[in-house]
């Protein structure tokens, strides 16, 4: 698992790689900020819970990160598909093939190559939760949301426990577009399941059906990285969650070890 993580990282430290991630996390990062402040209103105008940002939260220590957790939570869909692609992508180059004669151990292979994709993703949530908070430090201002509270020590423990949230929330997407790519074994039968899936179909389903909320995954991480929804708790979310990745990852490592990889 070590050999093929550190051979992993390698491939990901590429310039032809690390470039396009960093301007994409940039963008991201100012687009965000711009976005969740224009869209925040006084608490009085967003009755109940879940109903968004507020200048009021803020206004408060963990307001500059709540501008970052508020943005990921819409770009769940974007974070599968690069996962599902990342891995169904050796399937159909038939890049696994040659890997396992350098590294035979199938569950190692794989976990290694999921570490290393997360290990990647991590550093780049890390810039992105940064350059989040500066533009909105930056911005802030202009829609008249005061930011002296963004620096002080609770801020810091806000930041921490939102990057976590993040990071768990990436985790999560990881280990089942992993899922989708190995059964699939096919880039655009991968992403077209991932698309349809992570996109439209469970938010058509929730709009129909209220306990979807608290059965599919992709909702149920865009409840826990939103702090929890009118629907389901963060603690519910997180605890159902992990139980969907504990289960998918056991299918990938059984359905990868099992089946006869041809090309």
């Amino acid at each position: 698992m070590i050999r093929t993580f550190r051979a992993e990282l390698v491939r990901l430290r590429r310039r032809r790689v690390v470039l396009p991630a960093t301007i994409a996390t940039v963008l991201f990062s100012v687009a965000t900020a711009a976005l969740v402040l224009a869209s925040a209103e006084p608490v009085r105008r967003q009755p109940g819970f879940g109903q968004g940002t507020t200048i009021e939260s803020l206004s408060r220590p963990g307001g500059g990160t709540e501008v970052f957790t508020a943005g990921v939570s819409f770009a769940g869909t974007f974070v599968f598909v690069v996962f599902v692609g990342a891995i169904a992508v050796e399937f159909s180059r038939g890049t696994v093939r040659t890997m396992l004669l350098r590294q035979p151990r199938r569950f190692a292979l794989l976990a290694g190559k999921l570490a290393a994709l997360l290990t990647f993703a991590a550093a780049l949530l890390a810039g992105a939760e940064a350059l989040t908070w500066l533009a909105a430090k930056l911005l802030a201002p202009t829609q008249d949301i005061a930011t002296s509270q963004w620096t002080s020590i609770a801020s810091v423990g806000h930041a921490v426990g939102d990057y976590a949230a993040a990071l768990f929330w990436v985790a999560g997407y990881a280990v089942l577009g992993m899922t989708v790519a190995v059964l699939a074994r096919s880039v655009p039968i991968a992403l077209a399941v991932g698309i349809a899936w992570a996109g439209p179909f469970e938010h058509l389903l929730q709009d129909g059906w209220s306990a979807a909320s608290r059965l599919f995954p992709g909702l149920l991480l865009e409840a826990f990285v939103a702090g929890g929804t009118e629907d389901v708790s963060a603690q519910r979310a997180l605890v159902t969650v992990t139980a969907y990745m504990l289960v998918a990852g056991a299918i990938a490592a059984a359905t990868f070890a099992r089946r006869d990889v041809t090309s």
